[in-house]
């Protein structure tokens, strides 16, 4: 049993995953209001913990018999109700719900120490030599000196309220962007290029989704640096997720940012792969097989 996890009929990952299973007679359910799932935790006197779900339409299930997917956890809300009690009804049930996910055997993503994972929590989880420099301020000036230091080509920056973003090649570029928004929390990245590689894993599978330097995504060196980053990130309990690359003029690939929750328009085109691959991880393997990490 997959039990999918999303904001409702609308998000096309959701629905697309959904096609595919009932495609495949897979059995799952879609659910995007948390109120129609129960369930309970018990731990026992040697400390093993125990789940079940009673998932609509399916009864009352051990937890290790549902595979849980979980589209873009910071979405789910009350359905219908934007009170301020269900509101924290809610966010009292997606504390559980986290709970639960970090319990149970088979989850995609599987949630961190303290919630689900963002980008920056996932950047922590790799070697950081692969890793665009980066900086965090609410000073323009501050952000500007640090990339005269690094002498990178561009600059892109991010605010991290409003999450627009920009690339600056030229100094006077970020102060005619920031000139209304002074004290904006700001991160920047030092950046050779503003040409991406994205990758797309699904636990140990990989698909080049976006190849703009035109890198040799076959040669060992990329292989390798995509397989230890899959390695260092399912070591975390995330399986599924897009990583975006540049390169230096060098051909030297650095990672620009984690995506845990990879927009469906980005793997459309392998969609099939990507939902076969899935459904091994969340433990409905099909006899094809999708392309591996070399």
């Amino acid at each position: 049993m997959i039990l999918l996890l999303g904001a409702g009929p609308g998000d096309a990952a959701v629905s697309a995953f959904d096609g595919y299973l009932t495609r495949h007679a897979v059995p799952h359910v879609v659910c995007s209001d948390l109120r129609h799932i129960a369930f309970a935790l018990r731990i026992d006197a040697d400390g093993r913990t125990y789940a079940r779900l009673r998932v609509p339409g399916h009864g009352t299930l051990p937890g290790d018999q549902v595979g849980v997917f979980v589209q873009n956890p910071w979405t789910l809300a009350p359905a219908g109700d934007d009170s301020a009690d269900a509101c924290f009804a809610a966010d009292e049930y997606r504390a559980a719900l986290w709970s639960l996910c970090a319990l149970l055997p088979k989850v995609v993503n599987r949630p961190g120490p303290r919630g689900w994972h963002d980008d920056r929590q996932l950047r922590r989880c790799l070697d950081q030599s692969v890793l665009l420099p980066e900086c965090w301020t609410t000073s323009a000036r501050q952000l500007l000196d640090r990339w005269g230091l690094r002498a990178s080509p561009e600059l892109h920056v991010e605010d991290v309220l409003s999450r627009e973003r920009w690339i600056v090649k030229e100094p006077v570029e970020l102060g005619a962007r920031t000139s209304d928004t002074a004290f904006a929390p700001l991160r920047g990245f030092f950046a050779p290029s503003s040409e991406y590689v994205v990758q797309l894993c699904v636990g140990s599978k990989s698909l080049t989704l976006l190849n703009e330097p035109g890198i040799d995504v076959d040669a060992e060196p990329y292989r390798k640096l995509v397989r230890e980053l899959a390695d260092a990130l399912r070591a975390h309990g995330v399986r599924f997720f897009a990583v975006a690359l540049v390169a230096d003029e060098r051909r030297r690939i650095s990672v620009s940012s984690v995506l845990p929750v990879p927009p469906f328009s980005w793997y459309r085109e392998f969609a099939d792969a990507v939902h076969e691959q899935l459904c091994a991880e969340l433990g409905h393997a099909h006899p094809a097989a999708t392309e591996e990490i070399r």
